[in-house]
């Protein structure tokens, strides 16, 4: 039995709480009570209505200004959880994780910490916590969402028994669904829209100059083989002969100073021979802009990190078709995601990852004029005397994220496309999850995108709450060297004080997450393919 206080209320945060009480004690489950908090009471009692009306019993509710430190410390004094759930906003992360620590409670979020200023989202601030959380004795669960947090999952579970070593990893998230509507964003407008129009990054192992990886790759995948649809499901063949060439080449190239050190579009393309050049987005782009756009969109770079190096990329400059078993071809665009951050220094072996997202012309139309006149910027401009916030505006103009459930048709897809070694030989592994918006809308009243977010969510605090992830569980030590660690993120991935400390999904037993998504509505497939390009199925959570 577990006491459980959640900050949010937004989309996720309603499905979060729907689950939970789903999962309450009375129904077989662990959750004793729920509580719900935030800075909109009405917001609350929206969901408190919904999750009675379905008939899953009651849940409380309160406020909180998540931005202050003091009025989370009070609240959690208030009800003395055992576990804090933050789907808020990531920017008050830091503020949930402080109030934890002073209460000593374990915490639980979905998404890494951004600052509201810099449109620039990153582990480190939060793993500076970990020295403190394992003196204090309590746990932190950082990233328990889909993406980050499932995905994670899946190459931890493919690490942990299909694979000796991990060579390459994609990360596709694609959501086909329909709202009807000319534009909108499936989750909050803001945090969306900063994360689309930052700089991609993808991450190759090596030093500065890559010089290390001569040699090194020869038998790995990194990177597809051909510039034509490529397919989870196996519909273009995976020549593995023709894969090990390209690795080979794909060796070579990094070993070019040229191409090691350029950040021009023609070095990464080069690096990433089954990408091509986007011609949607950019075909509004103009060289001169009246106004300065963010740092973050435009300052590209080569940056060392854990004995690799990220790569920048123009924002939505590099694509790549893939086809989506059950959905189809998409066009899937190279991003940046949080969770490559923490990827890197988890699975053994890891020597290239990529982040892709699906995304229609319409919506790179939209989105290309919104940049053009403005609307995404971040910082504050004068207007009539006073100050505004261009993505703010906008993110008042837009439809609630919220509102689109009732309107949304078709069907999410997320996976991880694993290649690397078993017994020595080659082998591709296809892990995903496909997920259908009215479904989920039936089920909980919201759409596909948050209910993806927020049943993970669920998930990491039943398991916290059942005590098998958390303080006395094994983690999976990652003995890496953490010197570009933060002050307080030495020891992170270091299991010294009986599993307390800042956690990522993936340091965590696999197992008992991947048994809860087929028992709590997010079942997974796992797919193998051969040489011949052939697949077949090794595991289908949706049968049942």
């Amino acid at each position: 039995m577990a006491c459980v206080l959640q900050i949010g209320a937004g989309g996720v945060g309603g499905v979060v709480a729907h689950k939970m009480a789903m999962n309450r004690v009375e129904s077989g489950g662990v959750f004793s009570r729920i509580i719900l908090a935030s800075r909109t009471l009405s917001k609350c009692q929206a969901i408190a209505d919904s999750i009675r009306a379905k008939g899953f019993g009651e849940i409380e509710i309160d406020e909180v200004d998540a931005d202050s430190v003091e009025s989370v410390v009070s609240l959690i004094e208030k009800y003395r959880p055992k576990l804090v759930v933050n789907v808020a906003l990531p920017y008050q992360d830091l503020a949930i994780m402080e109030a934890c620590l002073r209460t000593k409670t374990h915490y639980l979020d979905t998404a890494n910490y951004e600052h509201p200023d810099n449109a620039h989202f990153e582990y480190k601030e939060q793993w500076a916590y970990d020295t403190r959380y394992k003196e204090a004795g309590i746990f932190a669960l950082l990233g328990s969402g889909f993406d980050p947090g499932v995905t994670n999952v899946f190459c931890a579970y493919a690490q942990k028994h299909y694979f000796d070593e991990i060579y390459s990893i994609d990360i596709l998230d694609c959501n086909a669904g329909d709202h009807g509507y000319a534009f909108a964003t499936n989750f909050n407008p803001e945090i969306n829209l900063r994360e689309v129009s930052s700089k991609a990054r993808y991450w190759v192992k090596g030093n500065s100059t890559l010089g290390e990886i001569c040699g090194s790759l020869h038998s790995s995948h990194c990177g597809a083989h051909s510039s034509a649809p490529h397919s989870p499901n196996a519909t273009q063949p995976t020549n593995f002969s023709q894969d090990s060439r390209i690795s080979s080449d794909f060796a070579q190239k990094l070993c070019d100073s040229s191409v090691a050190n350029s950040v021009s579009l023609q070095s990464n393309l080069a690096l990433n021979p089954d990408l091509s050049e986007d011609t949607i987005y950019r075909k509004f782009e103009r060289e001169e802009k009246h106004f300065a756009l963010e740092s973050n969109t435009q300052d590209l770079q080569n940056v060392p990190y854990f004995n690799g190096q990220w790569r920048d990329i123009a924002p939505l400059a590099l694509m790549k078709e893939w086809d989506y078993l059950g959905v189809g071809v998409k066009n899937s665009y190279l991003l940046y995601h949080e969770e490559l951050e923490s990827l890197i220094r988890n699975i053994k072996g890891l020597r290239k990852i990529r982040f892709f997202m699906t995304f229609g012309e319409s919506y790179l139309t939209h989105m290309k004029c919104l940049e053009n006149v403005g609307l995404l910027r971040i910082d504050e401009v004068a207007h009539k005397g006073g100050k505004i916030v261009p993505i703010e505006v906008l993110k008042t103009l837009l439809p609630d994220p919220a509102s689109l459930a009732p309107r949304t048709k078709g069907q999410t897809h997320i996976g991880c496309y694993i290649k690397g070694l078993k017994d020595g030989k080659e082998r591709v592994i296809y892990i995903y999850n496909i997920c259908t918006h009215e479904e989920c809308y039936a089920e909980v009243g919201a759409q596909g995108v948050s209910y993806t977010t927020g049943v993970p969510a669920m998930i990491g605090a039943k398991l916290i709450c059942e005590g098998k992830w958390g303080i006395n569980c094994e983690k999976t030590a990652n003995n890496a060297n953490n010197a570009d660690m933060p002050k307080g993120g030495e020891s992170q991935g270091l299991d010294s004080n009986q599993g307390s400390g800042v956690w990522n999904m993936e340091q965590n037993d696999p197992d008992p997450f991947m048994a809860e998504l087929n028992k709590q509505g997010l079942p997974y497939v796992v797919v193998e393919f051969d040489t011949n390009g052939s697949h077949k199925v090794l595991e289908d959570g949706r049968k049942k």
